[in-house]
């Protein structure tokens, strides 16, 4: 009896373990399921975006696009009412989703583009390859005749798996970051290079810079507009 209830036991938990790795194959696996984890952002790629389509044409905007870095900042409050600036920053997007949306940020005739994207491919395990090639290919289209507002890259900025696991090997965001450079440089755009400011001697994500170990807080967005000042003023 004893034999039987330890095969029993046994085969029950390889049924339990088959199917949930079962599960997390259906989920899209280990990655993404670990990514999805520590997002929640179903439907908002598409809530934002049907936002931005309401609104009027701001020619001559300032337009910051990207992903949760972008979105999560109060732009115009750090920067200066001066500036008039658009956020188009949607949590959790990734190269494609910007790419798709594009013809919404040409619409506005935007004197100036700052795009931060990237990080949420890589956490979802796109080679960079791909990555670099979609991101070339919204630099393309931003800079293509008759848009052509100025540009600034901004370097996916490092994450602190010390102080949340993110599943994703931090020796990815630098190899990217070249890829972005190489692009800044075929177009003779500027790069405005955040990771290095934000990193520490590990090439983690400052811990005095965020609560998460992936957004930025106040400090955080701090550093960011002292270098994205000196190429705005042009220092």
């Amino acid at each position: 009896m004893r034999r039987w209830a330890t095969g029993f036991s046994l085969l029950l938990n390889l049924l339990l373990l088959s199917a949930f790795f079962l599960l997390i194959q259906r989920l899209g696996g280990f990655r993404y399921t670990m990514y999805r984890a520590y997002h929640s952002e179903a439907g908002l790629y598409a809530h934002r975006k049907s936002l931005f389509a309401l609104f009027p044409d701001r020619p001559g905007a300032m337009v910051m696009l990207g992903d949760s870095q972008i979105e999560q900042c109060e732009w115009r409050e750090l920067l200066g009412d001066s500036l008039h600036i658009l956020n188009r920053g949607i949590t959790g997007d990734q190269t494609a989703g910007v790419l798709d949306r594009l013809d919404d940020i040409l619409r506005n005739r935007p004197n100036l583009v700052v795009l931060c994207v990237g990080i949420n491919d890589l956490l979802l395990g796109k080679a960079i390859p791909e990555i670099a090639e979609t991101y070339r290919s919204i630099v393309q289209q931003l800079r293509k005749p008759g848009a052509a507002p100025q540009v600034v890259l901004v370097s996916v900025l490092p994450i602190n798996n010390q102080i949340k696991n993110m599943g994703l090997d931090p020796h990815l965001i630098p190899a990217f970051n070249i890829e972005i450079q190489q692009i800044a440089r075929s177009f003779a755009l500027p790069y405005l290079d955040l990771y290095t400011e934000l990193s520490d001697a590990q090439g983690q994500l400052l811990p005095t810079c965020t609560e998460d170990g992936l957004h930025l807080n106040g400090q955080g967005y701090l550093v960011w507009k002292k270098q994205l000042d000196k190429i705005l003023l042009g220092t």
